[in-house]
Order: structure tokens, then C-alpha cells, then sequence
């Protein structure tokens, strides 16, 4: 189990209760991995009170004081998923991780940074002429579409101006099938009920008579199960009951706890377990939501990043992104994500067992063998653009 286990756990859920804080009944899709991984990236050249905020609020603080410490844990991550299928042999899935560092062609770094990307995070990294604006719009944004399988075609829409200094991005793709698949054939169209109190007709997909790892906390007015991949990953999902709601769930529910709560799951046999087919997309503007979160110093004209260029004019991250995509169907899932950083310089039971998700949920789509959140959302309302 990977250290970074309970940071992903840690932050996903703070990020999440920060959004549902802001609006209730939004759909939210975000990768707690890619924004570790991405503000690790320049983590590796801050220094002081920079370092210290980026560490807390990634909840990273607790892991270890040295910065190196924490890209070897993301190293071995992406490390374990970089070994290619033996001949003859299946992929189980596809999870592909990309880092791009890109700068302004004045820009001189320091080459034990670069080199430490290019170990760490296996980036790709180069310089660019950022004068011509409309060029490294299309590089960065025609990159992350290769490294998404085209499922986000953009993360950047204004050009750099004169004191952009570097552009940070890093994407995770996710393919899986189901260890077990759903059958069309049980696919209907049935009630979801909305948050806001409207309801939708949408399809349906229900497994019957299937043994999985699942909990019933009448105590804490919810339902768990584990949906497994092929391989070592899995989507949990985390239904209030009818008398609960999705808000005051997430409102009372701590990190430590949800662990809890998953690791007490067993083998139990669902009688019915029934979840929406849907589309989710989404995107943060993490300078907005970061500083609001204790992050505020990266994003500062005082921000310390002695590790990154030579030479003493101040850098700091004027804007960060995450797009991120999924895609629940009968066969399986797609997900990808792309989070995106510019630095500027300048500055079996007795009775019925069932998991019907006809209202708003929470899931997350984990790594069982690191114990890494890769992905995280909650399910509030289902429109046309949720539709498959």
C-alpha cells in the first residue's frame, strides 16, 4: 500500500467538500492523483513557506520533510503501470499516466530539476518560443488529446503572454472492463431522482445475483460496494440512504473513517445492484479553489521557487486547471483527466440484499494495489449531457 494512500483519500475528500460547500447539487468529477502529481511537479523546486502549504494541503505533510521522498512514492506509481503486457498475455487495462514540462525558450533551468522530472515523473520536457502564442496552444493542447486517447481535446484556451515562464500538465488515462459486465439486455430506462428535486428517466444497467464487497452502515445512513475491473482496480460507490442526502453525507463523512468503511466491506451476494449509465465532465480552476483551501503562497507574487530556473526573478503559478472526463457503461469504464499549472515569472443473507443508485451517490475509482484514489465525484443530477 502506497503512502500516498490516505493523501489522495485525504485531499479528494476536502476538495470535495469545498465544492459541495459552493453548490449542492453540482456533479463533480475531479483526480486527486493528477493534482498530487501535478503541484508535486513544482514541489520538487519550492522552498519555505511555498513547500509548507503545498505539503499540507495535499496532505502530504505527514508522509516525509523531504520532497524527493514524496516523487519517489509518485514514481513507483506510474513506475508499476509502465510494464508492458508479457506476449500472448491480455492487458488487463489501460491506465497511462503523461507529464509535460514546456518553457519559454529565455528560460535556463536548473538540471537537477529537469532531471528529476524526467526520472520521477518519466515528463516530457522541452523549451518552446512562447512569442508565438497560437503554437503552444496547439502543442500543449494537441498533447494532452494524445495522452487522453482524444477524450480532452483542450486544457489551455489563452496564449502565454511575455512573463509566462513554464507550463506543467500532467494526465492520467483510465480504461477498464468490468470483472463482471452488464447485460444489455437488463438495460432499462428507469427514475433517477435529482438532488434538486426533479427527476430524469435514464438508463439503467443492474447486475443480479452477484457476490461483491459491500457494507450497510444503518448507523451512518449508508450503502458501499466495490465494482472490480479486470485487474487491480475497482469503482466504489457510496449511496445515502432515503433518509440521508448526498451533502450532509459527504458534510459528516472524514478520511479516516471512509477508509474505515471501505476496509470493512465484505463478500456479500446482491440480490439486485443497479447504477445509472452517464457521461460526467468537469473542470477546476485550482488557483481559485487552492487558495481557499490554505494553498494561497504558490499562487503569489512572493512565492518560493529557488529550484526550478537560475537567476532571481520570482516565479509563481498564475493559473491551474483539471479537466477531467468518464464514461460508466455496460462493459466498462473511461476516464481521463488532464491538470495543468502556469508558472509565471515577474513576477449471502436471509434477507433481500440491494444497491439501487436512483439518487445522487458518491464513487471513486481506486488502485486496490497501491490504495490510491485515481479518480473521484459525486453523482447529483442527471441531464442530457449525463446521458450515454
Amino acid at each position: 500500500m502506497s503512502q500516498l494512500s490516505q493523501s489522495s483519500i485525504d485531499f479528494g475528500l476536502n476538495f470535495l467538500k469545498r465544492i459541495s460547500s459552493q453548490c449542492d447539487s453540482k456533479n463533480v468529477l475531479l483526480s486527486p492523483l493528477s493534482v498530487i502529481t501535478a503541484y508535486c511537479m513544482v514541489l520538487d523546486g519550492a522552498a519555505g513557506k511555498t513547500e509548507q502549504q503545498i505539503k499540507k494541503v495535499l496532505n502530504l505533510d505527514k508522509i516525509n520533510d523531504q520532497s524527493e521522498d514524496i516523487s519517489q512514492l509518485i514514481k513507483q506509481v506510474i513506475e508499476s503501470y509502465r510494464i508492458p503486457a508479457t506476449a500472448g498475455s491480455r492487458q488487463k487495462f489501460i491506465l497511462n499516466f503523461g507529464n509535460l514540462l514546456m518553457a519559454n525558450k529565455d528560460e535556463k533551468f536548473q538540471e537537477a530539476y529537469v532531471q528529476s522530472l524526467k526520472t520521477n515523473y518519466f515528463a516530457d520536457a522541452f523549451n518552446e518560443d512562447f512569442t508565438d502564442g497560437r503554437k503552444i496552444v496547439e502543442k500543449v493542447n494537441s498533447w494532452v488529446s494524445n495522452n487522453t486517447e482524444k477524450k480532452i481535446t483542450s486544457i489551455l484556451n489563452e496564449a502565454p503572454d511575455s512573463l509566462d515562464g513554464l507550463f506543467l500538465v500532467n494526465t492520467i488515462y483510465f480504461e477498464g472492463e468490468w470483472l463482471k459486465s452488464f447485460s444489455k439486455k437488463r438495460t432499462r430506462n428507469k427514475i433517477f431522482n435529482n438532488s434538486d428535486g426533479t427527476t430524469v428517466k435514464t438508463k439503467m444497467m443492474t447486475l443480479i445475483d452477484e457476490r461483491l464487497n459491500y457494507v450497510d452502515r444503518l448507523d451512518k445512513q449508508l450503502k458501499i460496494v466495490e465494482l472490480p475491473y479486470v485487474g487491480n482496480i475497482s469503482m466504489i460507490l457510496i449511496l445515502p440512504t432515503e433518509d440521508n442526502n448526498l451533502k450532509n453525507l459527504i458534510d459528516n463523512l472524514h478520511s479516516t473513517e471512509l477508509s474505515s468503511l471501505m476496509d470493512s466491506m465484505k463478500k456479500t451476494r446482491l440480490n439486485n445492484l443497479t447504477i445509472p449509465k452517464f457521461k460526467l465532465e468537469d473542470d477546476h480552476e485550482l488557483h481559485k479553489i487552492l487558495p481557499s483551501m490554505g494553498m494561497t503562497r504558490p499562487f503569489q507574487m512572493n512565492a518560493e521557487f529557488p529550484k526550478i530556473t537560475e537567476g532571481s526573478l520570482p516565479s509563481y503559478i498564475s493559473q491551474s486547471i483539471q479537466k477531467a472526463v468518464i464514461e460508466v457503461f455496460e462493459e466498462g469504464t473511461i476516464a481521463s483527466v488532464s491538470t495543468a499549472l502556469r508558472r509565471s515569472t515577474g513576477g449471502v443473507s436471509p434477507k433481500r440484499i440491494t444497491f439501487i443508485a436512483d439518487r445522487p451517490f458518491m464513487f471513486f475509482i481506486r488502485d486496490n494495489k497501491s490504495g490510491v484514489n485515481l479518480f473521484m465525484g459525486q453523482l447529483s443530477n442527471i441531464t442530457r449531457e449525463q446521458f450515454l
